[in-house]
């Protein structure tokens, strides 16, 4: 699979899905919000940590460089 999220915002992604799925746990997956921030939560950590991007891909965006 081609990467297309650099090194800086593969570490974003991960420490924001981290804390979302976090808030999102804490708030409670049985409410609406609690689930919202939970799986945005986990599209973050999953993308940043196979450092690909679907929506990178769409708009033809490449961010990792020449890694």
């Amino acid at each position: 699979m081609i990467h297309n999220v650099g090194m800086q915002d593969r570490l974003i992604r991960m420490t924001l899905g981290l804390f979302f799925l976090i808030i999102g746990l804490n708030t409670g997956i049985t409410t609406l919000w609690g689930l919202i921030v939970a799986v945005v939560g986990l599209i973050a950590l999953a993308t940043g940590s196979i450092k690909f991007c679907p929506a990178y891909k769409i708009v033809g965006f490449n961010k990792a460089g020449a890694e």
